[in-house]
């Protein structure tokens, strides 16, 4: 069994911890991190992919590690919430928060059972079979990636977001291929310099970067300025992972990351009670309040620590059930 790279853990580590800020009312606090705290989940996969078997055999062992999770885990948000209609079913099918980009009113809502987070896991199935096209077909990486550029461009005009991401994907195995490459290259041994370097280029872009979202196809300004803040972005959080390995920080982020793929699924089971608790014991805090004041920033802060021990909680209950994590492949 290949080891596991704790500094790795470590970045996921980081990385769902800025997830689950991003949806909390603690958001302002991650301003400078918008661009690369999704990318940097893909950017680890490919970093840590491993050549097994023929594409289909590889393909269908991600599948089934990424799907029966995201059934399993909007089953239980199904429970947890309430809610159960054929409107949620379609929602669990289509995969995507709403039918049209959030700048088009009316617009159709799918996942609305605090399951919306879990797009990213059938954004990770299709992006893995993109990536096994590229790393499959190598030597014609240059054709492959000039097809996904077209793509990923083409697909901005399209009226519609696809079902489990498919407009974004293209962009999403890029961003596992140069995972892929920088540990191909052994970019984390680069000279201080280069670090540097890439830091003013990452705080530069985002200056002009705009607003993103890469759920609801949000690229900003640019996509390439947006495909160079996530591989930077990435890359960085990856590199300076490294320096918090023996360290107590980094054992917190290391069993975060070990356990994303729970937090990150039902998070909002923890944020959405977080937040009632919040209205009721500060007196200065309210669901609608503005961003940005003092009371807000304390339910998001108590919002994240719920989100955190409530989905690791639960993912070591899972762990430890012989059936589940058989099941659900941990």
């Amino acid at each position: 069994m290949e080891k596991r790279l704790d500094y790795v853990d470590i970045a996921k580590g980081i990385g769902i911890l800025l997830v689950v800020c991003s949806h909390s009312d603690a958001l302002p606090l991650m301003w400078l991190l918008m661009g690369m705290f999704v990318p940097v989940f893909y950017f680890c996969s490919g970093y840590t992919f491993s050549c097994k078997g023929t594409l289909s055999e590889a393909f269908v062992r991600h599948f089934r590690k990424l799907f029966v999770p995201y059934l399993f885990f909007n089953a239980l948000l199904f429970l947890a919430f309430g809610h159960f209609s054929l409107r949620e079913v379609a929602g669990v099918c289509y995969s995507r928060y709403s039918l049209f980009p959030l700048d088009i009113s009316p617009n159709v809502k799918f996942l609305t059972s605090g399951n919306y987070p879990m797009w990213f896991l059938t954004s990770m199935i299709v992006s893995y079979l993109l990536f096994y096209v590229i790393v499959y077909h190598e030597r014609y990486r240059w054709w492959i990636l000039s097809a996904y550029a077209v793509a990923t461009v083409a697909f901005m005009y399209c009226p519609i977001l696809l079902p489990w991401s498919i407009d974004t994907a293209f962009l999403t195995a890029v961003f596992m291929y140069t995972g892929m490459l920088a540990r191909r290259h052994n970019a984390m041994s680069w000279n201080i310099w280069w670090i540097v370097l890439l830091t003013f280029l990452y705080v530069g872009i985002h200056c002009i970067a705009g607003d993103i979202n890469l759920s609801v196809r949000m690229y900003g300004t640019s996509v390439a300025f947006y495909f160079l803040l996530g591989s930077v972005g990435s890359f960085l959080l990856l590199w300076l992972s490294r320096f918090l390995e023996h360290t107590l920080a980094g054992s917190l982020f290391t069993l975060l990351g070990r356990h994303s793929l729970t937090i990150f699924s039902v998070e909002m089971a923890f944020i959405v009670p977080a937040k009632s608790l919040c209205e009721y014991v500060l007196p200065g805090f309210a669901a609608d309040a503005p961003a940005g004041s003092e009371w807000t920033y304390v339910a998001g802060l108590v919002e994240i620590v719920f989100a955190l021990m409530g989905g690791w909680l639960l993912s070591v209950v899972l762990h430890k059930s012989r059936f589940l994590s058989r099941l659900l492949q941990f």
